[in-house]
């Protein structure tokens, strides 16, 4: 029997953010995983508590911070 067009399938759900900045779309979905992912890739033995991403699409950037202490060198460009 076909499958009537209103069933949905057993997928996952795309779930994206979507930060809209002076005419221009910027996906912020995965910042925080890719910002970590980032840092753990240069310092893979710090333990990570707290991780905190502060988006500024003015800057077409993104900052972080780990466990409060911040650096010029973390940032991931959007």
């Amino acid at each position: 029997m076909p499958k009537k067009a209103t069933e949905k399938t057993k997928s996952e759900t795309s779930l994206k953010t979507i930060v809209q900045v002076n005419g221009k779309d910027i996906d912020v979905s995965n910042i925080a995983a890719d910002a970590l992912k980032a840092y753990k890739s240069v310092h893979k033995r710090k333990v990570v508590n707290e991780f905190i991403v502060y988006v500024k699409p003015e800057e077409n950037a993104a900052y972080y911070t780990i466990n409060g202490e911040g650096s010029d060198k973390y940032k991931i460009d959007l």
